[in-house]
C-alpha cells in the first residue's frame, strides 16, 4: 500500500514536471518564431546588397544571416523531436512532434539540399540562370515552410487549454512574418509604379486575403488580422529605414545608377487598413447561422478587401512618386533603383500601366479576392482544430 505522504506529493512533483514542459514548448516557439522573422530580414538585406553592390558571393553577409535563420530553424526541430511526448506531438515513424516543428524541420533540411543544387545551377549556367530558376523555387518553398511551420508552431500555444495570451500574440505576429515573406516573393512586382495596374491587384487579392482572413477566423487576440499587419509594416520599415544607414557602392558593371549606401526596399503596402476592416467584419458583424454562411462570409470579405486596398493604396502609390515621399521615412520619389537598371528619367515617377484598371480587370481581381478569402475561411477553421 502507498504512503500517504507519497500520494499527497505525487501531484505537485506531476504540476512541477507539466509546467516544465509547458516552459520548455514556449521557449522552442519563441525561438522558431525568431528564426522566422530572420527569413524576409535577411531576404530583405539580400535584395538590397544584389541591388547595390551586386557581388553574389556564397558567404555575403546577407546569405549568411539566412543560412543562420534556417541552421537555427532545423535545430529547433530536432529539439522538438527529441523532447515531445507522444500525447502531445504527431508521429512520424518512430518520433514524435508538433506538427509545426515537422513543417519547419522539413523546410530546413530542404532548404540544405536546395543551396548545393543553386551552386550547381548557378556554375552551369552563370547569369542566364535567371531569377526565378528551379532552385530559388525551391528555396522559397523551403522559406515558407519554416515561417508557416513557425506559425503552426505558435498555433499550438494558442490553442492550449491553458488559454495563454502570449501564445494568442504569438500566433497573430508570425501571421505577420506570413505576409512579410509574401511581400518579399513579390518584391519586384510591387514597385509603386505598378500600384495601378490590374496585376498588381489580382496578386495583391489572391494572397494577402487568405493571410489576414485565417488570422481573423482563428486568432484569440481581439484584432489578430490587424496585429499581424503592424508586425508586418515593422518588419519591412525597419529595412526601410536602417538599410540606408550602411555606406555601400557597386562593384560590378553597367552602373546606371550610383549609389553611396544600401539601397531600402519599396515602403511596405498599407495592409493594416484592409486588415482593420477584416477584423470588424469578422469579428464584430453577427453572422446568420444558414448553410451557405462561409460563401457569404467569402463573398463579403472578399469585396470589403479589394475596396478598402484599393482605395488606400491607390492613392498612397501616387504619393509615394511624388517629391514629398522623397525621404528617409518613406524612400520614395522613384528615387531608389537597382545600379544595374537603366530606366528613363520620367519613368522613375510614372506608373507603369500596360492594361488599364477598368470595370472587367477590377471584377477579375475581385473574383481572387474572394476565393482567397474562401480558402482563408477554411483554413482558419482548421487552424481552431489544431491542438498538436
Amino acid at each position: 500500500m502507498s504512503h500517504p505522504a507519497s500520494l499527497a506529493g505525487a501531484a505537485p512533483v506531476s504540476e512541477v514536471a507539466n509546467a516544465r514542459r509547458a516552459a520548455l514548448a514556449r521557449t522552442f516557439a519563441c525561438l522558431l518564431l525568431f528564426a522566422a522573422a530572420g527569413i524576409p530580414l535577411s531576404l530583405l538585406w539580400d535584395f538590397s546588397w544584389e541591388s547595390t553592390i551586386g557581388i553574389d558571393l556564397v558567404w555575403a553577409p546577407p546569405h549568411t544571416a539566412t543560412y543562420v535563420a534556417m541552421a537555427l530553424a532545423g535545430f529547433v526541430a530536432l529539439g522538438l523531436v527529441l523532447t515531445t511526448r507522444p500525447a502531445t506531438g504527431v508521429r512520424l515513424g518512430p518520433f514524435h512532434a508538433p506538427l509545426g516543428g515537422w513543417v519547419a524541420g522539413w523546410g530546413a533540411l530542404m532548404f540544405l539540399g536546395t543551396v548545393l543544387f543553386d551552386r550547381w545551377w548557378q556554375s552551369a549556367y552563370g547569369l542566364a540562370a535567371g531569377i526565378w530558376h528551379p532552385p530559388q523555387i525551391l528555396k522559397a518553398v523551403a522559406f515558407f515552410a519554416v515561417v508557416a511551420g513557425a506559425w503552426l508552431l505558435c498555433l499550438k500555444w494558442q490553442n492550449q487549454p491553458e488559454d495563454d495570451p502570449g501564445g494568442a500574440m504569438a500566433f497573430a505576429a508570425c501571421g505577420g512574418l506570413v505576409l512579410a515573406l509574401t511581400t518579399v516573393m513579390m518584391l519586384t512586382w510591387i514597385y509603386p509604379n505598378r500600384q495601378h495596374s490590374p496585376f498588381f491587384y489580382r496578386i495583391a487579392g489572391v494572397t494577402y486575403p487568405m493571410v489576414l482572413v485565417a488570422l481573423a477566423t482563428a486568432g484569440k487576440l481581439r484584432w489578430p488580422s490587424t496585429v499581424a499587419s503592424v508586425v508586418y509594416t515593422a518588419i519591412i520599415c525597419s529595412m526601410v529605414w536602417v538599410l540606408p544607414l550602411f555606406p555601400a557602392k557597386p562593384q560590378a558593371a553597367p552602373i546606371y545608377n550610383p549609389l553611396n549606401h544600401l539601397m531600402p526596399p519599396p515602403f511596405p503596402l498599407l495592409l493594416v487598413v484592409p486588415a482593420v476592416a477584416l477584423d470588424a467584419l469578422l469579428r464584430k458583424v453577427k453572422w446568420p447561422t444558414h448553410r451557405a454562411r462561409t460563401w457569404l462570409q467569402a463573398g463579403a470579405t472578399g469585396l470589403v478587401f479589394l475596396i478598402v486596398f484599393m482605395g488606400t493604396q491607390w492613392l498612397f502609390a501616387e504619393f509615394l512618386l511624388t517629391d514629398l515621399a522623397d525621404n528617409w521615412f518613406f524612400a520614395g520619389g522613384g528615387r531608389h533603383w537597382p545600379f544595374f537598371l537603366k530606366i528613363d528619367p520620367l519613368a522613375r515617377v510614372a506608373f507603369w500601366e500596360t492594361h488599364e484598371m477598368n470595370l472587367a480587370n477590377a471584377l477579375g481581381a475581385l473574383g481572387l479576392a474572394m476565393l482567397a478569402a474562401r480558402l482563408g475561411l477554411w483554413m482558419g477553421a482548421w487552424m481552431t482544430r489544431v491542438r498538436r
